[in-house]
């Protein structure tokens, strides 16, 4: 059994929109935010203060990854991510075969669980002035055109988009809708 953080349960889309210019332009206008949706594995990542404990990166269904984060891939994220106490947590997709990990939100910052914020508040805290090899975090899509050219991405790792409302409050599913690449 792991020590440390125990997992919060993530959120995961119910509905789907198609993928045309319509129906994200409609989503778009009611103001939810559009982000890649990459095809690799859900990690969510425990990240303690100095002295706190281990790292921990567990699966969807909240059990530990088999993988464990490389050291190189482990030091990104501690460099950008470290809390100056207890734990923050993030939710990312792993790009195993790559180690590269896409951030798309904040869970847990400074030993305090963001259940209470909205997606725009917990987005609004994601560093994203920093350069890294193995850490990116995904940017809040807000135009048609941002999102028909993830669309149009022939890079197997894009899935498609995710769009979720900036309003919404908390980890709840009705928050998040996906919209899938058509098949070739």
């Amino acid at each position: 059994m792991v020590s440390g953080p125990k997992h919060i349960r993530p959120i995961h889309p119910k509905t789907e929109i198609a993928p045309s210019r319509d129906a994200i332009q409609r989503i778009l206008d009611r103001g939810w935010w559009g982000q890649v949706k990459i095809h690799g594995h859900r990690a969510q990542i425990h990240i303690p203060s100095e002295n706190a404990g281990d790292a921990v990166v567990f699966n969807r269904q909240g059990q530990p990854h088999r993988k464990v984060l490389p050291p190189d891939t482990l030091r990104e994220v501690m460099r950008i991510f470290a809390p100056n106490k207890g734990w923050n947590v993030i939710d990312a997709e792993w790009l195993k075969a790559d180690d590269r990990l896409f951030v798309f939100d904040f869970l847990k910052h400074e030993d305090q669980l963001l259940d209470a914020r909205t997606y725009g508040e917990r987005y609004a805290l994601l560093p994203r002035a920093f350069i890294s090899p193995k850490v990116l975090v995904l940017p809040a899509l807000k135009t048609l055109d941002q999102c028909l050219a993830v669309l149009a991405d022939p890079a197997p790792h894009v899935e498609g988009l995710i769009f979720r409302s900036p309003e919404t409050r908390g980890f709840v599913d009705s928050g998040i809708v996906r919209c899938r690449k058509k098949p070739e």
